[in-house]
């Protein structure tokens, strides 16, 4: 740390130290602006804190050799995509982005109970519609039911999004 010019280097006494006080600052004759390039101050105790030395890696003997960019951020990138990824793949095949679908069982007992009270059909078992039919207004399918022990086709048509539905006679 150098001093501005004609200020008092305090601490480096010069002088005569009375009784009760410390060293007395001499003024000091301002010098020039001129920065040599190799400094001429003599070292003293408390003196510059400037040195020859670079600053990180001053030391070393060679220069730092050129290393690899780090490898964690790509790991770690690869990891929350497969975690990503399956669940993504979890949820499509659960059926979570299908949309709302009309319940199996439900759907069975209602198209047996709609033969039964509707058509009069007494003896309807082994009801079998396809699995995921989406709750949406017209959309239509078949299902199989036995009725009196005879395999026949039931069309079923969805009404509105409640959902309702709609049995067709056995034929």
């Amino acid at each position: 740390m150098t001093q501005p010019p004609g200020a008092p280097q305090w601490w480096q006494p010069q002088g005569q130290q009375g009784p009760h006080s410390g060293p007395t600052p001499q003024p000091v004759a301002p010098q020039p602006h001129a920065y040599p390039a190799q400094p001429q101050q003599p070292a003293s105790f408390g003196g510059s804190f400037s040195s020859d030395y670079g600053g990180f890696g001053a030391f070393d003997a060679e220069p730092p050799a050129n290393r690899g960019k780090s490898r964690k951020p790509w790991i770690i990138g690869a990891v929350a995509l497969v975690v990503l990824a399956g669940g993504g793949a979890a949820a499509w095949f659960s059926g979570v982005f299908t949309g709302d679908v009309l319940d199996q069982e439900s759907l069975h007992e209602g198209v047996a109970t709609v033969l039964q009270d509707s058509y009069g059909e007494q003896d309807v078992s082994n009801v079998d519609c396809p699995e995921n039919q989406r709750i949406a207004a017209g959309h239509t399918f078949d299902c199989t039911v036995d009725v009196a022990g005879k395999p026949r086709t039931v069309s079923i048509r969805v009404l509105n999004d409640k959902p309702q539905y709609e049995v067709g006679a056995p034929h």
